[in-house]
């Protein structure tokens, strides 16, 4: 990257006073660009200097050392970025060695010859002046182009405008990721001259370890069309998250520092018109979350009006209708969990929205806290059953692929004719997630496949069922607690092996003895006969009602 921020110099030697100075080596360096000048006055300095540095400096340390150490003095100051040093040789020294010379024009680094009587002030004074005045052209150039893209947006322009305006104002190719909703902005022209398309972009960007998600500015070396290009990304953070990266590729031109600025300073003003469009989602599903209470509602005027305004949403009162529930698992342990929750939550939602609309579904996506409700109105009512089914599976599919770490259930509902019987496929597919979180690992579990667990499901025999569980497996959970035994595992596994005890034996890796003396002991503390078939049932179901409820063992 050129820094342009600094002066060549050749630039510099034109300035007064070193235009009177004699250059002793590095006649072939003159474009070296300096960018900072410094004064030598001890050899601790090789410690701070820094790339770009011009040194000032007198011979008086030269004539203190040997051949040698001015040698690894000079590749030393060279090594650490030194472009040009300007030396006061006499009275210190009669003349540097010609060796020395070589060495600093093979090296790259000019040396001048300084007169005594010009003081360091005045040589610093003119070249500062210059490197200054550059870098406050480039700011200016950076700040007009940040207000000419806040205008553009202010005006109605769109996170695309802002691409095609910084792919012209940096000269070469810029596209844009987002993350959050899952979007390449690029202008068409861009992607002919990158020999990609947008369908493999996402790909393409991934094949070379840059479609992540930066948090600092980073360079990439990539091939394309046979030539190695750079790509440099910026970026976008709003809200101590990267919502997407700006992408710079250097096919037209190099790239310069100022192409960098102008790129992170653009790139704030992308990030809040990413902030725009959440803002934009949420109050449409605030909307959306309102009429969604108003159709499930238990007040017969409230739902009547919902119905009513059923038609917005393109809803046919007497179609076939089935919810899907997708509940996002929160993890406590997390730090700053519940921000992650509510914008893994509005992510499901926008990716849930984007298949319904490719897929030309009516539909009706709310939330309520980490469960976001899919309403559906199915078009095969000959099989709509398997149109559930088969929905539900692309959106698992969908989400895994774009949030492959996400932790997600998805529950399907019965189909109910009629829209104000939806309230009844919402309730299922609710005890549907709920009987998927705890016991069992299927990701989509459909609420008619539960068996005899949507019993279980019943929130009015809840309490029921509890004390049912209290008076039968309850004793034998808190021994294992207590003694450190596993009587409810070896309880399982009877009824696995249906009440075999070689085969208990066999899939405990334990013997038939110990086997045996645990059933007895089950059978002691729970005070029920496995030979009696009401009291095995019994307590079977209660094993049921545990995982149903995910009731902890170690509770």
């Amino acid at each position: 990257m050129i820094k342009e921020t600094g002066i060549s110099l050749k630039e510099a030697i034109e300035l007064d006073p070193l235009k009177r100075c004699k250059l002793l080596a590095g006649q072939d360096h003159l474009s070296n660009v300096i960018t900072r000048v410094n004064i030598m006055a001890d050899l601790e300095i090789l410690n701070w200097i820094e790339e770009g540095e011009f040194l000032l400096t007198t011979a008086v340390h030269l004539g203190n050392m040997s051949h040698t150490e001015q040698m690894n003095l000079l590749k030393a100051m060279r090594k650490k970025g030194v472009e040009a040093i300007a030396i006061k040789v006499q009275p210190y020294l009669e003349k540097l060695d010609d060796a020395l010379l070589e060495l600093a024009s093979e090296i790259g680094l000019p040396i001048l010859q300084l007169d005594y009587n010009i003081s360091f002030a005045d040589v610093m004074e003119p070249i500062l002046k210059e490197i200054f005045d550059k870098q406050s052209a480039l700011i200016r150039r950076v700040e007009a182009i940040h207000n000419d893209m806040m205008e553009l947006l202010l005006k109605g322009g769109s996170i695309l405008d802002v691409a095609r305006n910084l792919s012209e104002k940096v000269g070469n190719n810029i596209i844009i990721k987002d993350y959050y909703f899952d979007e390449i902005v690029c202008p068409e022209e861009v992607f002919d001259d990158c020999y990609f398309h947008e369908e493999v972009i996402d790909s393409y960007f991934k094949k070379h370890s840059i479609a992540i998600k930066n948090n600092k500015t980073t360079k990439y070396k990539i091939e394309l069309a046979g030539t190695e290009r750079d790509v440099y990304t910026v970026p976008i953070i709003a809200r101590n998250t990267v919502y997407g990266n700006i992408f710079l590729i250097n096919l037209n031109k190099e790239v310069l520092q100022t192409d960098i600025q102008i790129l992170e300073s653009a790139s704030s003003i992308i990030a809040l018109e990413l902030l725009k469009k959440i803002s934009i989602q949420e109050i449409e599903n605030k909307y959306k979350v309102e009429f969604f209470d108003d159709l499930i509602s238990s007040d017969k005027m409230r739902k009547s009006k919902a119905i009513e305004r059923s038609n917005y949403y393109k809803f046919d009162k007497d179609a076939d209708y089935c919810t899907l529930t997708i509940s996002v698992l929160n993890e406590a342990a997390i730090t700053d969990r519940l921000e992650h929750l509510n914008r893994d939550i509005s992510k499901v939602m926008y990716l849930v929205d984007t298949y319904c609309q490719s897929k030309d579904l009516v539909y009706l996506v709310a939330n309520r806290k980490s469960q976001i409700n899919v309403v559906l109105m199915l078009k095969d009512k000959l099989d709509s059953i398997q149109e559930s089914r088969l929905i539900a599976k692309q959106m698992e599919e969908m989400i895994i692929s774009k949030m492959m770490n996400l932790k997600f259930v998805v529950g399907i509902g019965r189909v109910y004719r009629g829209i104000d019987n939806m309230y009844k496929s919402l309730n299922d597919s609710q005890k549907a997630v709920q009987a998927a979180e705890n016991y069992t690992e299927a990701r989509v579990i459909e609420f008619d496949q539960l068996g005899i667990y949507k019993i279980f499901c019943n929130s009015e025999l809840r309490e029921e069922l509890f004390d049912f569980y209290n008076k039968t497996l309850a004793p034998l959970v808190k021994y294992d607690n207590k003694k450190d035994t596993e009587l409810v595992k070896t309880l399982k596994i009877y009824y696995e092996a249906n009440g075999n005890l070689k085969k208990m034996s066999e899939k405990l890796f334990t013997h038939y003895n110990t086997v045996l003396y645990r059933v007895n002991r089950i059978q002691e503390i729970t005070k029920c006969n496995l030979e009696d078939e009401r009291q095995r049932y019994s307590l079977q179901t209660a094993i049921k009602i545990m995982e149903m409820y995910g009731i902890d063992k170690k509770s």
